[in-house]
C-alpha cells in the first residue's frame, strides 16, 4: 500500500510539472485521456521498479523512444523526430557548410546501416590521401560502425575544423583493411551543377535543402551568359527538394510576375510568396523532371509550367504536395510536423498525385537491372534463363535456390565539384530537351 501511495505521490509532482510544461488546455487533455496517464505511469514504473539501475542516458534514450513511438504512429512518412545529434547535422546541412573529409557517403547495408564512400570531393582531405568510391567504412576512430546508422556514421566523421579522425576502410581487391588518418576542414555544399552543349546552357540543381542554394543558381547563371547562351535546361530530377523558402527564390529567377505557390492550413489559405519581378534568366527553357522530383522541385515546376515560362520534359513527379514546420524541442532534437499544403499558381493540388509534365519522356539514365530469384531446382544445377535476348546462367544452392541481380551501372561523376556529366547517349530526357530548344526560335 505505501508503494502504491508512493508512485501515485511520484506521479503527482510528474503531474504538477506537465501543468507547468504545457499550455493548460493541452496538459488536461493529456492528463484526462487513460493513455496520457499510462504513459507517465509507465515511465514512472520504469524509474522505480526496474530489476537494473538505469543511468540518465538510458531514461533519455527512454524518453526519445517514446517521442519516436508518438510520431511514428501518425504514420505520415514526412512528419519525424530528430534525436539531438541528427538534429545537429541538420542545422549544418542547412548551413550549407560544416567541417568534414570532403566524401559523399550511402549506405553500406541494405537496411540503411554502414556507409561507403560514393564519391570524394577535389581538394579536400579524403581525395588527398587516396580515398576512394567504393571504400567501404569499417571504424571511425577506433569504434566499429558497420552496423550504425548512416547518419550515425555521419556525426561521427563531421566534427571541429582542425580536429583529427581516423578511418578504416574495406577496398575490394586490397588484402587489409586501408587505415586513413585525415584533419577535418570546411566543406561547402555544392547544389548546382552546370554545362553547356553548344549555346544551350546547362544547370541541375540537386537540393533545395540549404540556405546557399538561392546564391548558387544566380552565380551558376551569370557564368552560363558570360559564355553566350541563348537557352537553358534546367535539371531538377532527383530533387527531392527542401526549404519552401530557397524554392520561392528559384522560381522568382525565371518569372516576372505573379504568385509562386499558396499554402492551405487547417484554417487559411493564402499566397506565400510571389516572383520579385526581377528574373535572372528570361530566355527560352525547358524544365526536365523525373519520378524522384518532389517538394520544392513540383513547386517550381508547377509554377513555369502554370504560367507557359517552360515546358517541362521527362515522367510524372514524385507527389509531395504538404509541407513541414521544424520545431525544434527542449532536448535539443527537432519535430518535423506536416502543417500545410500547398498549392500551384492555378491552385492545383498535387500531392500522391505529381506534376504531369508536358512531354513524357522515360528516364533512361539508369535503367532498373535485370534481376532474378528461384527455388526447386537440383542443388548445384545449372540454369539458364533468356529475358529480351539476353542470356544468363546461374547455379543452385544446397537448397535448390538461385538468385541474379545484374550488376548497376555506376553515375559517372565529374572531375571538379560543379560540373555536370551530360550524357546524350544514355539519356533520353535530356535528348529530347534538346531537340525542344533547337526547335525554338
Amino acid at each position: 500500500m505505501k508503494k502504491r501511495a508512493w508512485l501515485i505521490a511520484g506521479l503527482g509532482v510528474v503531474l504538477a510539472l506537465v501543468y507547468a510544461q504545457l499550455p493548460r488546455p493541452q496538459a488536461e487533455n493529456l492528463l484526462q485521456n487513460p493513455s496520457g496517464q499510462a504513459l507517465l505511469e509507465v515511465y514512472q514504473r520504469i524509474q522505480q521498479d526496474y530489476l537494473e539501475p538505469l543511468p540518465r542516458e538510458k531514461l533519455n534514450a527512454l524518453l526519445e523512444g517514446a517521442i519516436g513511438g508518438m510520431v511514428s504512429a501518425l504514420k505520415d512518412p514526412f512528419t519525424s523526430y530528430s534525436p539531438p545529434q541528427r538534429a545537429s547535422l541538420r542545422q549544418e546541412d542547412l548551413r550549407g557548410e560544416f567541417f568534414g573529409i570532403g566524401a559523399t557517403l550511402s549506405p553500406a547495408n541494405p537496411d540503411g546501416t554502414g556507409a561507403k564512400i560514393e564519391g570524394v570531393m577535389k581538394g579536400l582531405p579524403a581525395q588527398r590521401a587516396g580515398m576512394r568510391a567504393g571504400d567501404v567504412i569499417l571504424e571511425v576512430d577506433g569504434e566499429d560502425v558497420t552496423g550504425l546508422p548512416l547518419q550515425e556514421v555521419v556525426a561521427r566523421i563531421r566534427g571541429r575544423e582542425g580536429t583529427k579522425v581516423t578511418i578504416k576502410v574495406r577496398r575490394e581487391g586490397t588484402p587489409a583493411p586501408l587505415v586513413f588518418e585525415l584533419v577535418r576542414e570546411k566543406v561547402e555544399i555544392i547544389s548546382v551543377s552546370t554545362g553547356k552543349i553548344g549555346d544551350i546552357g546547362y544547370i541541375a540543381l540537386e537540393t533545395f535543402g540549404n540556405f546557399k542554394v538561392e546564391d548558387q543558381l544566380k552565380r551558376a547563371i551569370d557564368e552560363l551568359k558570360a559564355q553566350g547562351i541563348k537557352k537553358l535546361i534546367f535539371d531538377l530530377r532527383d530533387n527531392g527538394g527542401g526549404l519552401l523558402d530557397q524554392g520561392c527564390a528559384v522560381a522568382s529567377a525565371f518569372l516576372k510576375e505573379g504568385p509562386i505557390v499558396y499554402t492551405r492550413t487547417k484554417n487559411l489559405t493564402r499566397v506565400w510568396c510571389e516572383a520579385s519581378g526581377r528574373p535572372l534568366w528570361d530566355g527560352p527553357m525547358v524544365v526536365l523532371v523525373n519520378g524522384n522530383s518532389a517538394s520544392a522541385s513540383e513547386i517550381v515546376a508547377g509554377a513555369l509550367q502554370d504560367y507557359g515560362r517552360a515546358k517541362v520534359i521527362g515522367e510524372k513527379t514524385f507527389g509531395k504536395g504538404v509541407g513541414q514546420t521544424p520545431y525544434t524541442l527542449a532536448n535539443g532534437g527537432e519535430l518535423t510536423l506536416v502543417t500545410f499544403e500547398w498549392l500551384t499558381p492555378k491552385r492545383r493540388a498535387i500531392n500522391k498525385e505529381g506534376l504531369k509534365p508536358d512531354i513524357e519522356v522515360k528516364d533512361t539514365r539508369f535503367p532498373t537491372p535485370f534481376s532474378l530469384q528461384g527455388a526447386g531446382a537440383p542443388p548445384g544445377a545449372e540454369i539458364s534463363v533468356t529475358l529480351n535476348g539476353k542470356t544468363v546462367k546461374v547455379k543452385a544452392d544446397a537448397e535448390g535456390k538461385f538468385t541474379y541481380a545484374e550488376p548497376q551501372r555506376q553515375r559517372p561523376l565529374p572531375e571538379d565539384r560543379g560540373q555536370a556529366v551530360l550524357d546524350l547517349e544514355q539519356d533520353a530526357i535530356l535528348k529530347r530537351a534538346l531537340e525542344e530548344l533547337n526547335a525554338t526560335r
